[in-house]
């Protein structure tokens, strides 16, 4: 009886090692000048402007899949009286203390020509994630990956360097 049980518990896990990881596919959001790519399909959240200004157009498109989080929140700046340099400079700072966490060391980052910057955000409890910034267009597109693999886990990579900022 144990060898049966070892043989079913052998089958089912060579089964599901080899079940097929889903391929990327490219999302295009043309009226938020992005595409990215994802696992899974992705949820997508609108969130208008407040009327009285108090907040800003937002979107957020998130994926969870097989303990990996990858989502670009997307914020229009159309309103802002920041240049582009300092909603660039502003954002890591602001995105940490938003959800109570510390950066790593800021590094530059770029998607076709517009740079941005690249940095580790820390949160207790949490996986570290990587997060790219970039601002163009009026608009300021945070990417975060957090993986329960770690911050190098290619996976991670895949996901960033998918982002693509559309032409205007």
């Amino acid at each position: 009886m144990r060898i049966v049980r070892i043989v079913v518990l052998t089958v089912a896990m060579a089964a599901w090692a080899c079940t097929p990881v889903p391929p990327f596919k490219a999302y295009a959001y043309p009226s938020w000048g992005f595409a990215v790519s994802f696992r899974g399909a992705p949820t997508v959240t609108d969130t208008p402007a407040a009327p009285d200004g108090s907040t800003a157009h937002t979107l957020l498109v998130e994926s969870s899949l097989a303990g990996r989080d990858d989502l670009v929140n997307v914020i229009d700046g159309s309103s802002s009286a920041k240049s582009e340099d300092q909603a660039l400079a502003d954002a890591p700072a602001t995105l940490a203390g938003s959800v109570g966490g510390t950066l790593g060391p800021i590094t530059y980052a770029a998607t076709g020509e517009t740079i941005g910057r690249e940095f580790v955000l820390n949160r207790q409890g949490r996986p570290p994630a990587r997060v790219r910034i970039f601002v163009a267009n009026k608009h300021l597109y945070e990417l975060i990956a957090q993986s329960s693999l770690g911050t190098d886990d290619p996976e991670t990579a895949n996901f960033l360097t998918s982002f693509r900022l559309l032409g205007s």
